[in-house]
Order: structure tokens, then sequence, then C-alpha cells
């Protein structure tokens, strides 16, 4: 029978034989492509878009794991993919952007900074007020996104509002969106990016509370 030792040993060698290959790859100078067999071109080009195509996507990664202003610039680029004019408001510190989704209609968005639960006489709530009292007007919506718990996944998380900062902002008629929520929006819209659209639009029309997606583009 195999000692303790020799089975972790067997177990980090197989480990080190299956585990994949690096994402970024020693191609050597810039002729090295021109020397090689026929083929290294086409892999080259389809490593590259590969490549390019998990930096974008884990771009958007930071809708489920970043606060403050990274995860405003996550949002923001949900939002111009989608076809939206979209933009971080001067004077923000980088946690507030505007979305205009029509002629009339537009978002404006509070990005919290902070990973704890959140009670209403947080800072936080403070400046959903501002946003929404010094400069929504009467056809904005103003909206609070939040990512409570960013190191656990969506399903283990906490409801990232105490129920008096709930509350409150229902009474101030603003919206609470958990970030992930967006996420599963930007997942949505890889495929259906009209839906994705429509539900923006659904969210603007909000009334207060926290929106919810219908359950079939819900996060598992």
């Amino acid at each position: 029978m195999l000692g303790a030792d020799t089975r972790r040993l067997i177990a980090a060698r197989d480990l080190h034989m299956t585990a994949p290959a690096p994402l970024t790859l020693d191609l050597g100078p810039d002729w090295m492509a021109a020397e090689m067999p026929p083929g290294y071109g086409n892999r080259l080009a389809e490593i590259q878009r590969l490549t390019a195509d998990l930096h974008a996507m884990t771009r958007f990664g930071r809708l489920l794991s970043a606060v403050g202003p990274p995860l405003a610039e996550a949002v923001r680029d949900l939002f111009t993919g989608l076809g939206f004019d979209a933009g971080i408001l001067d004077g923000s510190n980088g946690t507030a952007l505007a979305v205009r989704l029509d002629a009339w209609s537009r978002l404006l968005l509070q990005i919290s900074s902070v990973e704890e639960v959140i009670e209403r006489r947080n800072p936080e709530i403070a400046r959903v007020f501002q946003l929404l009292h010094e400069i929504a007007d009467d056809l904005d919506r103003v909206v609070f996104v939040t990512n409570g718990d960013p190191g656990l996944r969506p399903a283990e998380r906490r409801d990232a509002l105490a129920a008096d900062a709930r509350e409150f902002l229902t009474r101030m008629g603003a919206s609470h969106l958990p970030a992930s929520t967006l996420f599963a929006l930007w997942k949505l819209s890889l495929d259906e990016p009209e839906r994705a659209r429509e539900e923006l639009q659904r969210l603007h029309r909000h009334a207060g509370g926290t929106f919810e997606l219908p359950p079939s583009v819900r996060l598992a």
C-alpha cells in the first residue's frame, strides 16, 4: 500500500501534467511566426482572438466582484455595450453615472463603495438622497447599485440593504439594484441584447424598492 507522502507526490505529479497551459505565451521575436510550419499563423490568430474574448468577459466579472469606481466602470461598459449613452458624473469621485435611455428617459446610478450591509444612516444612502434632490429631474430614475459580500457567490450573499435603508429608499422613490442583477443582464445581452435593453427600460419604470428580473433571467 502506498504511503501518504507517496500519494501526495503522485497527486502533485498528475496535477502538474494535466494543468492547462498559461494564457501568456512567449512567442519569440516578431519574425518568428514567418519561420514556423504551416498552420502556426492560424493557430496564433485564434489564440489571440480567444484571449481577447476572455479579457473582455473578465472585465464584466467586476459586476460580481468590485465596488466603487471599478464597479462603476463595469456598469458604464455594460450600458455602452448595449448602445446607450453612459458616462461617469463629474464631482462624484467616480461612483455615479448617468445613462440616457432615449430622448426623455435617463437613469442616474449611485454605485456603492462598501461591501457590508448598508443601514439607513450610512453615507451611501446620503449620496443617493443627494443625487435624487440635486441632479435628478422628474423624468429620471435614481438607482442605488450595491455589491455586498463580493467575495461570496451571489446565491450565498446577504441582502445588501438593512430593512430601514430599503424602506427609506422606497419612500424616496429610488430603486435598489444588486450588481449581480446587472451581471445577469450582461449574460442575457450576449444572446438577446434587445431583451436586455427592454429590462433596462423596465428598470426606468420601476417605482422603487429592489428591482428583480424575471425568474428565467436571474442568476442561479
